[in-house]
This record gives structure tokens, sequence and C-alpha cells, in this order.
């Protein structure tokens, strides 16, 4: 799987209910230190009933790191329809 040597296990311990049910949650740190955290969309309020969210990071060390938003996006969160979407925005990402 395409991004795969970039996973960091930081949510072992989430609390925000992302591991509930069958959802997928991983955290990509890219060595310029950008990153992003994506999640499957669940089927509720506020959410797209599917796709994927990604979550825009900066990590100043291993296991710390801050919402930002890049000069090539708008916003610090993505909405994607397929996981197609996802990976493009991840490989932005990892060459920004």
């Amino acid at each position: 799987m395409e991004f795969e040597e970039y996973i960091v296990d930081l949510n072992a311990d989430c609390i925000c209910g992302c591991m509930f049910g069958d959802r997928f949650h991983k955290i990509y740190h890219f060595p310029n230190d950008y990153g992003a955290s994506v999640v499957s969309n669940p089927k509720k309020e506020g959410f797209a009933e599917k796709g994927y969210r990604i979550l825009l990071i900066r990590f100043s060390g291993p296991a710390d790191y801050k919402i930002v938003t890049a000069p090539v996006f708008d916003s610090s969160v993505l909405e994607c329809d397929t996981w197609e979407q996802t990976a493009g925005s991840l490989r932005k990402i990892k060459e920004l």
C-alpha cells in the first residue's frame, strides 16, 4: 500500500471515537515534517456518507504536531470522495 512506510502509531489511545466500528484512521508523517490524519467518514451529521477526511498537520517532533493550513490547500481539512483523491492529496502534502 502506498504511504505505508510513513504511518505512525500516534492514535493507539485515540479518544475521538475514530476507531469505533470499521472506520479507517491512519496518521502519516512525511520526511518534510508535514503529515496527515486520514479518517474514513462516518455516516452521521456533519460528515459525508462516504469518502475520507484529511486533517493536515505539521510535526515539530516524533510525537508532537499541530494542525496547519498549507499553501497548496485553502483549509486544514480536506474532504475526499475516494481513496484515489485521498492518495493524490497525500502526494501533494508529501511534496510540500
